[in-house]
């Protein structure tokens, strides 16, 4: 091969290599990664929308119990992308920069539970839908008590360094344990992107497992929640770029595991 035609080729495959990271979940970002999820924003088209549908999972219902419905990624990169979306010609490559260097890394899962026939929708329909009912046969939905929602990934340790008995162990799910679980009701049940905005996180969630926030509220008293939303915050700098599971289990009998392949997404 002649020499100029290898240079080229090595210049081409260092420059694919390169670019591989940029092309998946990483933390802290590069400044031009921060720079194209602002672009991608304020764009706010189709293919915005085609790049959300990437991050978001939509579940089968069970015969019975809660409905697992549906589970969705924000990873840094997509925060940016909703952030610059939701301000389309009032916002800045600069300050969108600025915000994110302001900002601690952080990744958001949100899972969405429904309320179904055998879980906890008839004790929103009736008008009576308060403590009272503690006394039918059904208790009222608790959270806490029915679910165990969390984040796992296999050891980010090499193999070429363990044992075998120490690959086996790697080989397992291990979970992530959340800086945050964040509790909001739902009122809507259909899939699709929801979108990010953590200032609601904060003024609207509630976290309380004694039962006293699931009592429903709301001025016209015909609207009822339909669900949960459950918000799992971690620390984007401990989560790999790897296979990663979000798993549900109620006590009910249900396990439900969601994978994504987070060297695909960003």
């Amino acid at each position: 091969m002649p020499s100029q035609r290898r240079s080229t080729l090595a210049i081409v495959t260092a420059s694919l290599l390169l670019c591989q990271p940029l092309l998946a979940f990483d933390a802290p970002l590069s400044p031009e990664a921060v720079r194209d999820a602002y672009f991608l924003g304020q764009h706010n088209d189709q293919s915005t929308l085609s790049f959300f549908s990437q991050y978001v999972k939509t579940l089968r219902a069970p015969d019975k119990g809660p409905y697992i419905a549906e589970v969705e990624f924000y990873t840094p990169y997509t925060q940016i992308v909703e952030a610059s979306r939701r301000r389309t010609g009032t916002y800045s490559a600069q300050q969108a920069e600025l915000d994110y260097r302001h900002c601690h890394d952080k990744l958001y899962i949100r899972v969405r539970i429904d309320f179904t026939e055998t879980y906890g929708l008839e004790l929103y329909r009736s008008a009576k839908a308060d403590k009272e009912l503690s006394a039918t046969d059904q208790p009222l939905p608790d959270f806490y008590r029915d679910f165990r929602v969390g984040l796992s990934q296999r050891s980010a340790q090499s193999h070429e360094d363990l044992s075998s008995s120490e690959q086996d162990a790697s080989n397992q799910e291990h979970r992530i344990e959340p800086l945050r679980i964040i509790l909001q009701s739902s009122y809507v049940q259909n899939s699709n992107h929801y979108p990010f905005i953590p200032e609601d996180l904060g003024l609207f969630s509630y976290a309380a497992s004694d039962g006293s926030s699931y009592a429903y509220s709301n001025a016209n008293r015909y609207v009822y929640p339909t669900g949960w939303l459950v918000w799992l915050v971690y620390d984007a700098t401990e989560v790999a770029s790897d296979d990663a599971t979000v798993e549900v289990i109620t006590t009910d009998g249900q396990h439900v595991s969601v994978p994504f392949d987070l060297t695909s997404l960003r």
